[in-house]
This record gives C-alpha cells, structure tokens and sequence, in this order.
C-alpha cells in the first residue's frame, strides 16, 4: 500500500529537517581546550542524504545502553504495540513494530524492553511509580480508564514533554484537541499505537451479495461526497428477507440487510455523520452540549437502519461472534466493523468482501469522520521520568518510525491471509483513519454517552427524553475532570 497522502507527508519531513538545522542546538559550543566530556547525550541533527524519513529527520543521540521499560495493558492483544515476538516470525504487525523497534534502539543506543499487565495494574504501578519516586517505566500504554490517572495529578502533560512535538503529523491531532483540558494533554495517540488505528470503526459490504443483486458498489459515493446517512438508510430498505417463510427474521436462515454489534455501532453510525455530545470554549475547556435537532435527525436515521429495516442487531454478549459470522456466512449486506475485526472474524470469509467509511450527514459535511471508543490505547509518562528529554526524545522517535513504517502497511494488517488486494478499500481505509474523532463526552464514559444505544435495544426514539434525564449528571461528570485537570496546574 502507497503511503497514505505521501507528498504531503514527504512535504512535513522536509519541513521538518528545516526547522531542525536552522535551529541548531541551543547548547553553548564546548571550548576544545577544557572540554572533557566523554559521551554526548544531547540530541542533534543529522545532514539528510536522500528522501528523508520522519526519523532521520529527528536529533540523534547516544543513550548508552539505557533500557527503556514500557508497560502496555493487554486487552486484545493491544500489547502488539510495543512488544514483540523478539524477532520476525512472518506476522505483518509483529515485523513491523519488531523493525521499528530496532530502528530506535539503534538510532538511540537503547534496548527496549515491553511488558504488559490487565487495564488495573498498569493504573496501579502508575500510581506506585509516582508516590514511591521510583522510575520503573519510561512509558505506558493504556486505554481510556487511565483517566483516572491523568486526573490524579500522576501524569506529564505532554506538551511540555521535551523533545516531543505534539503537532508533528504522527501524533493524533483529533486525539489531543478531544482529550486536552485547558491546554494540558496527558493522553496522546497516533502513528505510536497500531492498534488504536486498527479500533477506528468502519463498515463493510458484501461484495458477492452486491453482484447478485445487481446492487451499485458505493467506493464511488464516497469519492464523490454523495456517501451519505440517508442513502444508507435507503439501501439497506426492503433488503432483509425472510427466506424460509416462518415470518421471523433468524440467524442462520435469512438475510439481512445489516448486521451490528450494539455497543459499537451506535457510535460509528452517529459520530461518521457528524454527532457531538460535548464542545470546546476557547479555553479548551470542554462542555455538555446538545444539539437536539441535530441529534434526533442523525437517530432517526439511525432507527431506520436497525429497527426498521430490520438489521441483525445483537445486544447479548454472549453471541457477540455472531455479528461477524452472520455477515461472513453470507447472510447481511452490510456490516459494522472495526479494522482489527476485519482480522480476527473475516479471515475465512469465502465472499468478497469492501471496506467502507462510515456515512456522513449529508453532502455538505466536510469530512467522512471515524469513531474511536475508548477501548483504543493512549500512551502516557508518569509525571516522574528519571530523564524527560531521553524519554521525549526516544517516544518521539517511536512514533516517527512508525508513521514511517507500520502506518503505511495498515490495509495489509487488516486483510492479512486474503489472497486478492481490493485497491478501492485500501483506498478506503486511507479515508477512515484521516479524520478520526474522539468526543471526550464518549471516551470519559460521561453520563448518556450510550443513549443511542440503550434507544435502539429497545426500539424506543425519545431521544431528548433520554438525553435531558442524564444532562445534570453528565455536566457534574464532566465538571470533576475538568477540576481536577486545574488543581493539577495549580499544583
């Protein structure tokens, strides 16, 4: 797969490189005469002999063999991050993040060195490293209840992380400007975490079924803006069909229009067409804000989808598989998804199958947008690092490399063990992960995040109703974080 918006990229790193050598270094130039230093540690910059990457476009530095502990939560396998194998072993993201591993460790003259431990003991040691001054990990991973961390004051803001450059293209733009309070950022992600990128949701189609019923491919409706909620809604109308005449739609014996999970597609279905629960002053303090008209327009769309034209909408976790396998068996049209679904249960899918943004609003929204749940990973540095430019520095250098190298080869991740390539979705994926979204009001578990959710269990579409009896919960929920992120200023 090309590298995704390569000039613009290729356009960055020159930039990049630029800025860096007429910077210089700002450390006074050493008098030969008394210098006596044996090891330079500083990071400095490199001359760029042909096409440069992001990371030869970073300083250099010599870090003498430092181990740079990592502790990464193992939810789904997210670990894949960071830790390897130790080795390649044929497994395309374990070869990537092996080989941009090597590339930092030789660059930096470090050894990395990746653990991993469940959701609750990575906020543990956190906590632990910090209130015995201890600096046990360099860095962690973790997913989005390490807010519970960053709001107890155990956290780095990253923006002032030395030799971190948050508006670098490899750090998550929408993930700082979502997650920051007041202009301190304690959580990031990007290029850094494969598997965030692999949680961004999408939907997926059919191929075989489209061809059967002489049904129009829609990669041309996204290209061209007209890839919208309603055409969806009207798609997916009269498609579901009761096969064998019993007068029940059943998994296994009819086809459906669109199969779902319902704790992710309520939110890929309302953030893709542009929904909010929450916004930003021009403080970067983030509000409770809805928009009631706005929102009941997206549901009712949204109700027509599932309720309506009676999609496979499974709600018990105890058959969650049967979303996937409902589509892979050749029973839906659609399906919703995210990337690292598409690996796990679409594998030994006989039919053809595409890859799909989710529908904007209407034609007039800007941008096909991407919901990314809380379950996607963030790194984090205590607020105790034993060396904060070694750490900026060498955190930086595994997100650059990775933009170099991992980002690149996302489409190949997700389709691994498929003999064809579908340009048209890698296309598409490119699209997706390009404008990713993260409300905090979604991602902080604040109080009616899930309405959509709970609405649709239940066929029910009092929307306002809903959202007005959780509003003075929400607003308390969101007043404490944004609290406690002051008193960590002020402290």
């Amino acid at each position: 797969m090309n590298k995704r918006s390569m000039n613009p990229r290729i356009a960055s790193i020159f930039l990049l490189c630029a800025l860096l050598s007429a910077c210089g270094s700002n450390k006074p130039a050493a008098d030969p005469a008394t210098d006596t230093s044996v090891t330079d540690t500083a990071p400095h910059t490199e001359a760029v002999t042909e096409d440069p990457t992001a990371l030869s476009a970073l300083p250099t530095a010599d870090y003498s063999g430092h181990i740079f502990r990592v502790l990464h939560e193992n939810q789904e396998n997210q670990q894949v991050d960071i830790e390897t194998a130790g080795e390649e072993n044929g497994d395309i993201l374990n070869d990537l993040v092996f080989r941009r591993n090597s590339l930092v460790e030789e660059r930096y003259n470090i050894k990395i060195d990746a653990s991993n431990a469940d959701g609750g003991t990575v906020n543990s040691t956190i906590q632990k490293q910090v209130q015995a001054g201890l600096t046990e990990y360099d860095l962690y991973f973790h997913n989005c209840t390490v807010i519970s961390v960053a709001t107890g004051g155990y956290l780095y803001n990253l923006y002032d992380m030395p030799n971190m450059d948050m508006s670098n293209p490899w750090w998550d733009k929408a993930a700082l400007d979502g997650l920051s309070v007041a202009g301190m950022a304690y959580m990031a992600t990007g290029d850094i975490s494969p598997t965030s990128l692999m949680i961004s949701s999408c939907l997926t189609f059919n191929k075989t079924l489209f061809a059967e019923y002489d049904m129009e491919l829609p990669y041309d409706m996204v290209r061209n803006g007209t890839w919208t909620i309603d055409v969806l809604a009207e798609m997916t109308k009269g498609l579901s069909r009761d096969l064998n005449g019993d007068g029940k739609m059943t998994y296994g014996d009819d086809l459906f229009a669109y199969s779902a999970w319902s704790y992710d597609q309520p939110y890929a279905l309302f953030y893709g067409a542009g929904g909010s629960l929450s916004e930003k002053d021009a403080n970067d303090i983030p509000h409770i804000a809805y928009d009631f008209d706005r929102i009941t327009a997206i549901y009712d769309y949204m109700y027509q989808i599932v309720v309506e034209n009676k999609a496979y909408y499974v709600t018990d976790s105890a058959i969650y598989p049967q979303t996937y396998s409902c589509f892979t068996n050749g029973g839906a049209f659609f399906c919703d998804a995210m990337f690292f679904k598409i690996d796990r249960y679409f594998r030994d899918m006989d039919d053809e199958f595409g890859i799909l943004p989710n529908p904007k609003f209407d034609q007039s929204q800007e941008h096909y947008i991407t919901c990314v749940n809380g379950a996607g990973n963030f790194i984090v540095i205590p607020n105790n690092p034993a060396d904060a430019a070694r750490t900026g520095m060498i955190t930086e250098a595994l997100a650059a490399a990775a933009y170099d190298g991992i980002t690149p080869s996302l489409y190949d991740i997700i389709i691994k063990g498929r003999n064809t390539r579908d340009e048209d979705s890698a296309e598409m994926v490119d699209i997706i992960i390009g404008n990713r979204v993260f409300d905090p009001h979604f991602i902080n578990n604040i109080s009616g995040y899930n309405f959509a959710q709970n609405l649709l269990a239940k066929a029910n579409k009092d929307v306002v109703s809903s959202l007005t009896k959780t509003q003075k919960n929400a607003e308390k929920n969101m007043q404490k974080i944004i609290d406690a992120y002051l008193e960590n200023a002020n402290s």
